[in-house]
């Protein structure tokens, strides 16, 4: 053994089993080492003596540059296994830590990995490695258990986001719904359909009740003519007055001038509804006398076209207060609405004797029924009757040749309200030349208007449920009409006037 050498020593190079062919036994180590220089080797060197002296010896520089990259603080992993092994020279370089003290052992291995081409590292036999692979371990369960701690928190928080979501949701649903409530309330009215609020008493005397030309007793009915002339049934008055709305003055057109009531057929007796045609014939509803006049235009005296005089009845040929009257001026037939016998008269020209169209079923709030009818309309275009239900508190549209209505407006159980649906014993129904139509809802001392398709009325006229004489206020309204103008007037009948609301 040559001086300055160390014992043959072996070093053993072994690759783990999935890269045993990866390196070749018979290279040399420094070329070895230089092309695997990202692998980790562990090394295990146990000489049997120390290695100090080698070290310093200077004709070992050769072995040394060899040996320079084999450090201790390079990447190599060093695992003793004697499977297999190569002779290096004895004297192993000074890069070596000279510090350290080898203990003697007859043999050294050398176990390389090649980190490249392994996907994991296998179990350190160094307990500094053992001890940093726990700590690594460890850090990685707390991440874990973070992460789960954070999982389930954000699944908290995204519950409770879900929550406050839905509930914000159903709030702003809610305040949708008011809203759309509330502008389906108060349906803006065109501009061409605007009233003032304050009437102009144009014929009559507030609250006072008298038979001279310019006065009235109970107005009931009115109506225009295609001159621009209003027609007033001045019911206790017993008579019908023309009243010229531009001077102001009235005439008796039927009945007589001083009030005074009887049977024959130059009286009136407590007159309600009337029906004036294109000939200005009027129709009237002597109601008091349970009969229909036919008052021809210039006429003094009326014929009897229907019911018996002073006589009251349910037959065929009788009344129990008629009241509303209508007209199918292509046929002219004529309906009237038999207020106590809860149905509606169809009489032909020339016949005494009707039939019933309509209700006949006795009073009922069903739709097979009638609950005294009142204002009555016949509407062409369809073929029907538009009838006020005074009792059920609806307006109803009853075709002819059907058994039963559809309502219209107002309740459908017979129900009274001061609402925008709803009514409380509406007399009549009136409609203008647009189609919208007008309500006199009585009991409520209200005009509603109902534009075409809205179930919802308006106020035009008068204060919901508030009667009095004031210009803003009515007292037991019954009738509507509108001259050329579209300006309105309001039979208002406890206040013994007719009321003007201009139109603006």
């Amino acid at each position: 053994m040559t001086e300055g050498r160390m014992p043959a020593n072996r070093l053993s190079i072994e690759k783990l089993p999935r890269h045993r062919n990866s390196l070749n036994h018979q290279s040399s180590l420094p070329t070895i080492l230089n092309t695997q220089r990202t692998s980790v080797i562990h090394v295990s060197v146990r000489p049997r003596q120390s290695v100090r002296s080698i070290l310093n010896h200077k004709d070992n520089k050769e072995n040394n540059n060899s040996l320079s990259h084999l450090t201790v603080h390079q990447k190599f992993q060093f695992h003793q296994n004697p499977s297999k092994s190569i002779n290096i020279p004895n004297a192993t370089g000074k890069n070596i830590d000279h510090q350290n003290n080898i203990s003697n052992q007859s043999t050294s291995n050398i176990h390389i990995i090649d980190k490249n081409r392994s996907e994991t590292i296998e179990a350190l036999r160094n307990p500094i490695n053992d001890h940093h692979r726990s700590i690594n371990n460890k850090k990685k369960q707390n991440f874990i258990e973070y992460c789960c701690r954070c999982s389930r928190r954000r699944a908290l928080m995204s519950f409770i986001t879900l929550l406050y979501l839905i509930l914000l949701g159903i709030i702003l649903a809610i305040i949708l719904i008011i809203l759309m409530r509330k502008t389906k309330k108060t349906t803006n009215i065109p501009s061409y359909l605007r009233w003032n609020t304050s009437g102009i008493t144009v014929f009559g005397t507030a609250s006072l009740r008298g038979n001279t030309s310019y006065q009235l007793a109970y107005p009931c009915g009115i109506a225009f003519d295609s001159f621009g002339d209003l027609y007033i049934s001045d019911s206790v008055n017993n008579r019908i007055q023309k009243c010229n709305i531009r001077n102001l003055t009235c005439t008796t057109v039927a009945g007589q001038a001083n009030a005074v009531s009887g049977t024959n057929m130059s009286y009136l007796h407590g007159p309600t509804f009337f029906y004036i045609d294109t000939n200005y014939s009027l129709y009237i509803a002597d109601s008091t006398n349970e009969r229909i006049q036919l008052w021809n235009y210039g006429a003094t005296y009326g014929n009897q076209i229907a019911g018996i005089t002073d006589v009251t009845g349910s037959g065929l040929n009788q009344f129990n207060i008629p009241y509303g009257t209508a007209m199918d001026p292509n046929s002219n037939t004529i309906y009237i609405s038999d207020f106590n016998n809860h149905r509606i008269m169809k009489y032909s020209s020339g016949n005494l004797t009707g039939t019933v169209i309509a209700g006949g079923n006795g009073l009922g709030i069903n739709n097979t029924q009638l609950n005294y009818p009142a204002g009555l309309l016949f509407d062409s275009s369809t073929n029907s009757l538009i009838i006020s239900n005074n009792g059920a508190n609806n307006i109803v549209r009853w075709k002819i040749g059907d058994s039963k209505w559809t309502i219209i407006a107002g309740s459908s159980t017979g129900l009274t309200g001061t609402d925008s649906i709803s009514f409380n014993h509406p007399i009549t129904v009136t409609y203008d030349p647009m189609g919208n139509m007008y309500v006199a809802d009585t009991l409520n001392q209200r005009i509603q208007l109902y534009l075409v398709g809205q179930s919802n009325g308006t106020t035009i006229a008068g204060i919901s449920g508030q009667l009095g004489n004031s210009s803003t206020m009515l007292y037991y309204p019954t009738s509507v009409a509108f001259d050329n103008q579209l300006n309105l007037y309001v039979a208002d009948e406890l206040n013994q006037r007719i009321q003007q609301f201009l139109r603006y």
